[in-house]
């Protein structure tokens, strides 16, 4: 009889999650039988303890609010977003976790890939366009959302993030420092990589033409920059708008408002102008109508009158087009935000980023069993020679094969939901 492995979710709330869904797909597509993924209900004072009790059958976890931060302090992170941000959605245990120490307990962030498989999914060879992006919220997953556009920045022209967030005690918008913050150190990371700021066309053309260097390769872009940082001393990356407040009598008048009647209905000259004129300010609207990308990480329904405002604009404004949204919420689904966007942009809901992440932590917490000789002997044992799990196994990380475990997960979650 083959040892039992586990593998779990944790959070506070946690009953709504579908990641049982995906790691349980994903173990049945890869032959792991003896592989199983629950969800538990842990907080964060409890997420220590929980820790302390589990055995070496035990090979991973997955952690969703409020728990991304409170792990920081009991593993090491490894890779790059993990330790930059200081947070984790993921744990990978190389020795029993109940006597492991931080070091042998591994903390990987998978949200920043998961986001970037989104828009690169998406818009295929459009994200080369890219130049302006909106994040809606400062929390944890705010974070990655901009850990993931700085990623995107290095192969667009992502010239300006503005973030969308409720104000500190001295005026100040919520992330905006701590991101730019991201940014800097990114950057002294990696000497070499792309910067987020306005591309001066005209100082690029005539560099170019100086140099005779042709506008299609890296040189163009080191010029470019050169010249922007001298014209920009004090220029920051990342800029803050405050999270619009409406009065009562709007948030009264559509508090029965659902997605589905947001999307169907066409709102009255009225309306329109009542919710645009009982909204403090206009900017998140207008910086959300003129972004190419817009990542809402706020938890749901908190984003419900953004999506009545950014409707009532758009027919207000004549916009015939949006550009594409990422809403990280699925419960509801779809929401209210996604509503509106959809009649005039893409629109995605946060199950596809829910995917991307676990597809990435499957390969992280499986890795070692998946190589071992253990499975090879059990998986033949229960698969024959002619399963996908085996077909995978000959090249385990090949993308092709990834996308064929992607699919597999895809069509699960659809079911679920």
């Amino acid at each position: 009889m083959c040892e039992i492995f586990h593998c779990a979710v944790l959070g506070d709330p946690i009953s709504h999650s579908l990641s049982p869904v995906l790691h349980n797909a994903a173990y049945k597509a890869l032959g792991l039988t003896n592989w199983q993924y629950s969800k538990e209900k842990v907080s964060e004072t409890e997420l220590a303890d929980f820790i302390l009790k589990l055995d070496d059958s035990w090979k991973g976890l997955s952690l969703t609010m409020p728990l991304k931060k409170a792990v920081m302090k009991l593993g090491t992170p490894c890779d790059y977003w993990s330790s930059a941000l200081r947070v984790a959605n993921t744990v990978i245990f190389t020795t029993n976790p109940a006597i492991a120490s931080p070091c042998q307990i591994e903390l990987c962030n998978t949200d920043v890939n998961g986001i970037i498989a989104v828009f690169i999914r998406a818009l295929r060879e459009r994200i080369s366009q890219v130049k302006k992006a909106v994040i809606i919220g400062s929390g944890n997953t705010a974070s990655s959302a901009m850990a993931a556009l700085i990623e995107i920045a290095q192969a667009s022209k992502l010239e300006k993030v503005q973030v969308v967030a409720r104000t500190d005690n001295n005026g100040s918008v919520k992330g905006v420092e701590r991101f730019n913050n991201i940014l800097r150190t990114y950057c002294a990371d990696f000497p070499n990589s792309r910067s987020i700021e306005p591309c001066l066309e005209s100082n690029k053309i005539q560099s170019n033409e100086n140099h005779g260097i042709k506008s299609n390769g890296i040189h163009d872009f080191q010029i470019n920059k050169i010249q922007s940082n001298a014209n920009n001393a004090n220029y920051e990356s990342v800029q803050g708008i405050e999270f619009p407040i409406f009065s009562e009598d709007v948030t009264a008048k559509f508090a029965d408002y659902s997605a589905k009647k947001l999307c169907a209905e066409k709102l009255s000259e009225y309306d329109e102008s009542l919710i645009l004129q009982s909204l403090s300010s206009l900017d998140a609207i207008r910086a959300i109508s003129e972004a190419d990308i817009v990542i809402s990480t706020v938890p749901a329904h908190v984003a419900d009158l953004i999506a009545l405002a950014l409707k009532a604009y758009c027919q207000n404004r004549c916009v015939k087009s949006l550009g594409v949204l990422l809403d990280v919420v699925y419960d509801p689904r779809p929401s209210m935000l996604l509503s509106a966007f959809s009649q005039y942009g893409l629109a995605i809901g946060g199950e596809e980023m829910l995917l991307y992440q676990a597809l990435e932590q499957v390969k992280l917490m499986t890795f070692a069993y998946r190589n071992s000789k253990e499975n090879f002997a059990n998986c033949f044992a229960n698969c024959g020679e002619n399963c996908f799990a085996n077909a995978l196994k000959k090249d385990s990380d090949k993308a092709t094969d990834y996308d064929k475990l992607s699919s597999y997960m895809r069509k699960e979650l659809e079911e679920a939901l």
